[in-house]
């Protein structure tokens, strides 16, 4: 393939910068802008794996810097590659790019190193997609879940059950070739064995949940009558004047959106209008958008005023719900002894971090210290095709062994649409248009 090069570093100034050139081309290009110690240096002065200074040579300016050399074998990409680490100024990067560019290297596209990598069985198409949510992770959770799928946990999970199913298509194939000598071997077990795959299947879809909190956060939705201070809640959580607050009932008329983090859980907290019925088209359509909320909601909290105690009887259908009673600083911080239920005052701050807290505990992370998680929807699918499909050689086991390998063989393939081993060459572009270049 053509020797690529790309700046690898966040665009802007900074302290250092990175150009990174691979291909079977790289340690030629890079001789020829990169010298030692500030003099001419040759192919045989580079120390591989080890920081070798020198200065590099662009068309209109030098700059003295590091490089390292990566050898195929010990390469991210599989292929010789070649690091140079730069004072990280914006027309130095460019610069530095536009040498390497001159010098024989084609501009990389979004995400080539890695797709590279992949190509090259560095790393699995799922482990790919951890590294691009490692790169746009925004709270400890997501990080910590993107690093298991980055490190290849999701990807044997799912081989695991591929090489189960492969052995069993494998053994059914033996039957038609060879029927007298294989049937009594592999049919009386075949029911058990698929079944078994279903199971851890369905173990792992039952992640997805927690996948998707890691990845996304928890939504939470404040909600409850008007002038009951959530506005006030949302601002004294978030530590910031994010929503409008006044004594004027029905302040709030849309929803206000606003996230933090805690304890490494991101949470999504949704400031929603007051439930009332009201003739105000514009306050009524604020309430609709308030239902829509909930009903997507992980967490509601009902928040109800204290030195009111009005409208609580709100009915939140099978959400949970914590029951908030703000401005106790008011009504007294006496509440009813029931789970789920807090004493805050959004004015006064008491009571806030205890509820935040309670909040970011929902989140247990059972699927990262205890196995993987599902953060993607796009491995959600296909297991769930890998699902129905082994499902139904189940249902029809008795069928004739050809029909049977249609369903496992399209299970098997659902699978390998997760690590890579049977994606379609439109699903590997897709994954990699989403990475930065340079990556």
């Amino acid at each position: 393939m053509k020797t690529i090069a790309a700046i690898s570093s966040p665009i802007g100034a900074g302290g250092i910068g990175i150009v990174r050139v691979s291909g079977d081309g790289a340690l030629g290009i890079a001789d020829t802008v990169f010298h030692f110690g500030g003099k001419s240096g040759a192919q045989n002065r580079w120390q591989p794996l080890m920081m070798n200074y020198g200065t590099f040579s662009a068309q209109d300016f030098k700059d003295n810097g590091y490089a390292v050399y990566f050898p195929a074998a010990k390469a991210y990409t599989g292929e010789d590659t070649v690091e140079f680490y730069l004072h990280g100024g914006v027309r130095i990067m460019q610069g530095a790019l536009g040498a390497l560019l001159k010098a024989g290297a084609s501009l990389a596209e979004h995400g080539e190193f890695t797709k590279r990598a992949f190509l090259a069985g560095r790393l699995s198409l799922a482990d790919a997609e951890g590294v691009i949510n490692m790169i746009n992770a925004d709270s400890a959770a997501g990080l910590r879940a993107a690093y298991r799928l980055m490190t290849g946990g999701v990807a044997k999970a799912v081989n695991k059950i591929s090489d189960s199913l492969e052995d069993l298509i494998a053994g059914l194939e033996a039957t038609l070739d060879y029927p007298e000598e294989t049937e009594d071997e592999v049919l009386p077990s075949l029911k058990e064995s698929m079944q078994s795959s279903l199971n851890e299947i369905d173990q792992l879809l039952l992640t997805a949940s927690e996948g998707r909190i890691a990845k996304h956060g928890l939504n939470v939705v404040l909600a409850g009558d008007v002038n009951a201070g959530k506005s006030s809640l949302m601002n004294a959580m978030l530590g910031d004047e994010r929503a409008i607050v006044a004594d004027i009932a029905g302040t709030t008329r849309d929803t206000v959106e606003g996230s933090m983090e805690y304890n490494g859980v991101r949470i999504n907290l949704v400031d929603t209008a007051g439930l009332r019925e009201s003739g105000d088209v514009i306050e009524a359509q604020g309430v609709e958008r308030a239902k829509r909320a909930i009903a997507n909601a992980d967490i509601v909290l009902h928040v109800i005023d204290k030195s009111a105690r009005v409208r609580g009887d709100l009915d939140f259908g099978e959400k949970l719900v914590f029951t908030v009673y703000n401005k106790c600083d008011i009504g007294g911080f006496a509440i009813p002894r029931m789970a789920y239920t807090f004493g805050i005052s959004a004015k006064t701050g008491e009571g806030v971090d205890t509820l935040v807290g309670a909040i970011a505990a929902m989140y247990k992370e059972n699927g990262l210290t205890g196995g993987e998680v599902l953060t993607e929807e796009r491995h959600i699918s296909a297991l769930y095709e890998a699902k129905r499909a082994v499902e139904n050689a189940i249902a029809n086991a008795d069928s004739p062994v050809d029909c049977l390998l249609i369903d496992l063989r399209e299970a098997y393939d659902a699978l390998g649409s997760i690590t890579g081993k049977t994606a379609t060459e439109s699903i590997i572009d897709s994954i990699f248009s989403k990475f930065c270049v340079g990556k």
